[in-house]
C-alpha cells in the first residue's frame, strides 16, 4: 500500500498552520543574560553554546540563536528531513486513497490513543521560555531600560567616589523619562511610550530630579507612585537577572 507520511504537532484546530518564531521574547532574554554578565553574576555553565554575547543580538541570532531554538509547526504539514527525526513530532502513515475526512477522523483517533497513553506532550527542546506564563515583552522592556539607568547612575555615583546606595529612586525615574522623551522624537512616536505609570503627578514632563515632586503629598504634582513604579521596575527587573543567569526566562 502506498503511503504518504504526515507530521503532526498536538494542537487545536483553531491555531493557523504555521506559527513563525518570535524572535522578540529571545531577544530580551539575550539582553538580561548580557546585563547578567555586566554585573559580573555568575551564570549557568550552559550558556556556553551560547557563543559571544556581547555582540549585537541580530549578529549573534545569525550565528547561534537561529541553531538553538526549536521552531514547531501550529498545524499538520509535510515530514521534512528535519521533522521526520524530531521528537516533538509524530509521524503518521496515511493511505492515499483515504478520504480528508476519514484522514481526519483517524488522525484524531490517533490522537487521543497517543494522548492516554504517553500523556500531555511538551516541547522536547534545551533552550525554551518558561511555560507558565508567555512574557510580556513591553513590561520586560520596561524592566531592562530601569536597570540599564540605574546602572548608568550607580557608574556615576561610584566616579564621583559615591556608592550604590547614593542613588536615589527620583534619579531613576528622571533618568527613565528622559530616555522615553528621547525615543519617542527619535522615532516619532513609533514603538514603545512612556509607560502611565511613569507620568503620575505631573504628566511626565518633569526631567530634573530636583525639581520632582516626591515628599509633598498635597501638591498635586507629587510623583510617590511614579517612584514606586520605579522601584517595582528594578526588584521585578532584578528578579529575571537571577533567573536569567540560572537559565530560565522569564
Amino acid at each position: 500500500m502506498n503511503c504518504s507520511k504526515l507530521n503532526n504537532f498536538m494542537t487545536t484546530r483553531r491555531l493557523p498552520k504555521a506559527s513563525p518564531l518570535n524572535k522578540e521574547p529571545y531577544r530580551q532574554w539575550y539582553e538580561f543574560l548580557k546585563r547578567a554578565k555586566l554585573r559580573g553574576m555568575v551564570v549557568s555553565k550552559d550558556y556556553a553554546e551560547w557563543g559571544d554575547t556581547s555582540i549585537g543580538f541580530d549578529r549573534w541570532w545569525t550565528s547561534h540563536g537561529s541553531k538553538m531554538f526549536t521552531i514547531v509547526s501550529n498545524g499538520v504539514d509535510l515530514a521534512t528531513e528535519a521533522t521526520a527525526t524530531d521528537d516533538n513530532y509524530y509521524l503518521f502513515a496515511i493511505p492515499k486513497h483515504l478520504s480528508p475526512r476519514q484522514t481526519r477522523d483517524e488522525a484524531e483517533k490517533l490522537m487521543k490513543r497517543l494522548k492516554a497513553e504517553h500523556g500531555q506532550h511538551k516541547l522536547n527542546a534545551k533552550w525554551r521560555l518558561t511555560e507558565d506564563a508567555a512574557p510580556k515583552l513591553e513590561s520586560m522592556r520596561i524592566y531592562l531600560h530601569a536597570l540599564d539607568c540605574h546602572a548608568k547612575l550607580t557608574q556615576q555615583a561610584i566616579t564621583d567616589g559615591k556608592t550604590e546606595k547614593d542613588v536615589k529612586m527620583v534619579e531613576v525615574l528622571a533618568a527613565l523619562r528622559l530616555y522615553y522623551i528621547k525615543k519617542a522624537e527619535r522615532y516619532k512616536l513609533k514603538g514603545d511610550q512612556m509607560p502611565v505609570r511613569l507620568q503620575h503627578g505631573d504628566g511626565g514632563h518633569e526631567t530634573d530630579p530636583t525639581k520632582i515632586v516626591v515628599s509633598d503629598h498635597s501638591d498635586p504634582k507629587v510623583a510617590t507612585q511614579s517612584i514606586n513604579a520605579v522601584r517595582e521596575y528594578l526588584i521585578k527587573g532584578n528578579v529575571i537577572l537571577e533567573r536569567v543567569a540560572k537559565g530560565i526566562f522569564p
